[in-house]
């Protein structure tokens, strides 16, 4: 398995920002990766995901399902592809209270047969979007403060 990960401090108490982390329905009001997201913080739920491309326009979707929930700690979902064998993707977010907030910690860990061949290019590309959503996030939390 193959991880790559993105932190940040928010100056916002865990419970908020797991509330909005957590409001799928939300996500595209405040998230610059998505144009759609649906589903709930449930294990064996299935969200449905549109990612948002580089013209704005709806890019790959697809299905994860909730593997953990451990609110307002962590959750965890998981997409494959042919059953995982081919590739394996679990996105992760862990929230740690801290005295002036809250750290975020949002990763992905990959796993299968195609993750060696893409792994120059995922390095390249899914930590600047995951430092993007964490910023989205803690402005949006910011701001309400």
């Amino acid at each position: 398995m193959r991880e790559l990960r993105a932190e940040i401090q928010i100056s916002a108490p865990i419970d908020q920002v797991w509330r909005v982390l957590t409001d799928f329905d939300h996500w595209k009001d405040w998230n610059p990766m998505v144009n759609q997201a649906s589903g709930s913080a449930s294990v064996r739920s299935k969200l449905n995901i549109t990612m948002r491309g580089p013209d704005s326009k709806d890019a790959m979707k697809y299905q994860p399902t909730v593997l953990e929930v451990n609110p307002p700690k962590s959750f965890r979902w998981r997409a494959t592809m042919i059953s995982g064998l081919i590739f394996t993707n679990d996105r992760v977010f862990e929230l740690k209270e801290k005295h002036d907030g809250t750290e975020l910690i949002n990763k992905e860990e990959f796993s299968g047969l195609m993750v060696p061949l893409f792994w120059n290019k995922m390095n390249q590309f899914v930590v600047p979007m995951l430092e993007k959503m964490n910023k989205a996030l803690k402005d949006k939390m910011e701001a309400k403060s």
